[in-house]
């Protein structure tokens, strides 16, 4: 009781008896990051004496002040803060009254903020190898693309259009493929990723460059009013009256009329025909007998050979084989079992490519050198050539 004495209002002194005012708290300060810049955004604080906000990084070095617009919690204040290296930053927030009084403040860590050694990261987004490009029936082109990469936001496709003027559409991450309804033959097309680092981002990062896609080739098929048949010494000849003719008259389904079939010679045999004209081809189509689907007589594996001064002996002297084709078959199960793939594939006609640049040709020879039943004979509905 002697010794003890009060000190309960001994603070005084320093505040110079006066009382300290701390202005109010902000709430959920959180971040959207940027390129090379971060947006913070953060609930207001309720106490209307706060004016402003200040934004500070870099140890105090940098600040950034923002007016009080608000003091309802349930609004919230954005301020976007540029000019950042590519870095993980600390940020703190304070408030300040008319009088200069300011908040204790909060902090905010850990803010990344992304530039050009994340750009340098992104790859484009991959093309179908196997296909990278579909033409359609109406004439539009289809660019085939692979499962997108974590992040990627959409694929810009550029291109020339058929006024000769430059054109962009947007491949967005949940398409496989995207259609180019007016691109003009033989001219390139280029397309660029875009990506974001964080899904709450406010900025986009697209890949440093345009990527070339896989040349699009626009098969025109020939006029096979112009096809003839041209018969020469050692081709096989036709049977049941399936004539060879019957190749080029429209009719692909046997319900529609018939086709071409051989009769027996021993593998390899071969049948020749004239165009009508002199072109480099780029395709062939072949439509299989339905009825013997991936058997019998239809062609398994093929030579095309040209020439545009067939020796009239018949020998191979004067011509150039121009592609060598096997027949795939979908479902690859065994001869005699096929599935609805296979029959809707075959119906709509077996394409393949010829290698680039072959020499111009007005006459094809057309030999076989398997059949899917291994027969000693052959027969096909129908067939088209393209350039």
């Amino acid at each position: 009781m002697f010794g003890c004495k009060k000190y309960d209002d001994d603070y005084k002194k320093y505040l110079d008896n006066r009382e300290v005012t701390y202005p109010g708290l902000a709430t959920n300060l959180h971040y959207n990051t940027g390129n090379l810049r971060v947006q913070l955004i953060w609930r207001p604080s309720p106490d209307p004496s706060i004016k402003r906000y200040v934004v500070i990084w870099n140890n105090g070095a940098d600040s950034l002040n923002v007016d009080a617009t608000t003091t309802d919690p349930a609004d919230s204040i954005t301020v976007i803060v540029p000019g950042l290296k590519e870095y993980v930053y600390s940020f703190k927030l304070k408030a300040y009254d008319a009088e200069g009084r300011v908040s204790v403040g909060q902090e905010l860590n850990n803010v990344r903020v992304y530039g050009s050694a994340f750009t340098a990261t992104l790859l484009n987004r991959g093309y179908k190898v196997a296909g990278p490009y579909t033409v359609n029936n109406d004439g539009t082109i289809s660019l085939n693309f692979n499962k997108p990469d974590t992040g990627n936001v959409y694929t810009t496709i550029k291109y020339t259009n058929t006024l000769n003027l430059p054109e962009e559409r947007r491949l967005n991450v949940n398409q496989s493929s995207i259609v180019i309804p007016n691109y003009k033959k033989g001219t390139a097309v280029q397309y660029r990723s875009a990506y974001v680092p964080l899904q709450a981002s406010i900025d986009t990062f697209n890949v440093a460059t345009y990527e070339d896609f896989p040349e699009i080739k626009i098969y025109t098929p020939l006029d096979k009013s112009l096809f003839k048949t041209f018969n020469l010494p050692n081709d096989i000849g036709s049977a049941y009256g399936w004539e060879v003719y019957y190749l080029w008259n429209g009719k692909t389904d046997e319900s529609q009329g018939q086709g071409f079939h051989t009769g027996n010679a021993p593998v390899p045999f071969w049948y020749t025909f004239d165009m009508g004209q002199t072109t480099s081809l780029t395709k062939i189509q072949i439509w299989q007998r339905m009825s013997g689907l991936f058997n019998y007589g239809n062609v398994k594996r093929f030579e095309i050979w040209g020439s545009n001064n067939p020796d009239p002996n018949g020998d191979y002297n004067n011509w150039t084989m121009l592609g060598s084709f096997t027949s795939v078959k979908p479902s690859d199960l065994p001869v005699g079992q096929n599935t609805d793939a296979d029959r809707d594939y075959a119906a709509a006609g077996e394409s393949f490519l010829f290698p680039d640049n072959v020499p111009e040709v007005r006459y094809i020879r057309f030999k076989i050198l398997e059949t899917w039943g291994n027969t000693n004979y052959y027969h096909m509905m129908e067939l088209s050539l393209f350039k």
